[in-house]
């Protein structure tokens, strides 16, 4: 890709917006992973060999990366822009799954033919949520797109980098500076340790940093008595740090928010929360329901803690039916297993059970009434809440969908239930979601 493509802003058409948020609503996610790849030397080879054998070069490049990306719906391809191609995918740890089997795939294609250069793609991955009420909000993911963009700048021919949120097997990189983005952001990096170690960027403005823990422990200890140092133990005194990766609103304990000195671009900041000897829950939001949670343990004196977050996405069931010119009806269930965090930050399991039966058919005298009919439960713990039978009716021909707001099944201290749907011209959906309750200092 030229470099005047790396650095002009990659806009979506409404075709590609509509594509998108089809995607969306068929994984049921508001959080996509952005691939962006190019070939390494492109411009370079079409110079020296002409645009037929360009043209041919690329359509093995294409056939290759249209194949691994869609394979079995795993991923969408939403554009090709020259050599480059732009992706999504509902999970990172499809993406980067995705992303390995496009270097192993090419690997294996330039190692079987000698009529072509190899092949040699970069590629970079970063993550963010898109979406609103299933809606794409077009400008975040504009800047998300531009972030996978300047990330997949940095890599070599055969690489994959990815932001600190989509990463699995990595080596940290350091913090750079990506263009048109004010903050520097940590890169990672995911290989195939059968190909070698992972290497740093060869170009790109790398954050030059000097750690102010390591500062201050050695002023600590060049300036503090012994006698110091014990009264600090003494009286129980503990000092956090967190380093790397620490999102702007994060909650202790699932109880009050956190509060970090310095800047974002610090290497390490102090938390002025006050935090007590033992063991801690930290967490994120990306969306009302999935959260970052982060398990951490607090010594007395100075920690210094890179926090390791685990996804923690809450279940939901969507099935809609479509009544064209006869009954249409699905039963649809499913079982979930995972773990809340209290507000002192004890663990709680929750196991149960969606269920949904949904019906839809057209009336024997009148072809513009559709009758809907619902009915569903929920278990949780053991302990069922049904969903009673509903039935009502909408017009084929109303343009405007028909739709409740939103009905509570369950709720606890900590996350909440409910089921809604909505019914516009033949097809009638129906959705169990649940969400997280908000922190209340």
């Amino acid at each position: 890709m030229s470099s005047s493509n790396e650095t002009n802003k990659i806009d979506v058409t409404s075709t590609e917006i509509l594509n998108i948020e089809s995607y969306i609503q068929k994984k049921n996610t508001a959080v996509l992973t952005i691939m962006f790849t190019d070939i390494k030397g492109f411009t370079e080879l079409t110079e020296q060999k002409g645009e037929q054998y360009a043209t041919q070069f690329r359509s093995h490049h294409d056939a290759i990366l249209t194949q691994v990306i869609e394979e079995e719906g795993a991923g969408l391809i939403i554009k090709f822009i020259g050599d480059a191609v732009m992706a999504v995918f509902s999970e990172p740890s499809i993406a980067v799954e995705r992303a390995l089997k496009i270097q192993q795939r090419l690997d294996e294609f330039n190692a079987s033919q000698q009529e072509f250069a190899p092949i040699n793609v970069r590629i970079g991955l970063h993550m963010g949520q898109v979406s609103i009420a299933n809606a794409l909000q077009a400008d975040v993911f504009g800047r998300h797109v531009n972030r996978a963009a300047r990330i997949e700048s940095l890599a070599d021919g055969g690489q994959i980098y990815l932001s600190y949120s989509v990463f699995v097997l990595w080596q940290n990189h350091g913090r750079y500076y990506l263009k048109g983005i004010e903050e520097a952001i940590e890169i990672y990096e995911v290989i195939d340790r059968k190909k070698g170690n992972p290497k740093p960027p060869l170009h790109g403005h790398k954050q030059r940093v000097v750690s102010k823990l390591a500062v201050g422990i050695l002023l600590m200890l060049v300036t503090f008595s012994i006698a110091t140092l014990a009264a600090i133990f003494y009286y129980k005194k503990t000092d956090v740090y967190f380093v790397r990766f620490y999102p702007e609103a994060m909650y202790l304990d699932n109880s009050q928010p956190i509060a970090l000195a310095g800047q974002k671009t610090d290497s390490s900041r102090q938390v002025l929360t006050n935090f007590k000897h033992g063991n801690h829950i930290v967490h994120y939001e990306v969306t009302h329901s999935e959260r970052y949670y982060a398990d951490i343990t607090v010594d007395y004196g100075v920690n210094s803690i890179e926090l390791k977050f685990k996804d923690l996405r809450l279940p939901s069931l969507k099935k809609f039916v479509s009544a064209l010119a006869k009954e249409s009806s699905l039963s649809a269930k499913e079982n979930f297993n995972y773990q809340l965090y209290g507000y002192n930050g004890e663990k709680i399991p929750v196991t149960g059970e969606i269920s949904l039966q949904i019906t839809s058919y057209p009336d024997d005298k009148d072809s513009d009434l559709i009758h809907d009919q619902y009915a569903g439960s929920l278990k949780i713990n053991d302990k069922v809440y049904p969903i009673a039978q509903q039935a009502f009716t909408h017009k084929r021909s109303d343009p405007a969908a028909q739709r409740i707001e939103p009905v509570l099944i369950y709720q606890d201290d900590y996350h909440a239930y409910y089921y809604k749907y909505y019914a516009v011209q033949t097809t009638f959906d129906v959705e169990i979601y649940a969400v997280f309750k908000p922190v209340i200092n």
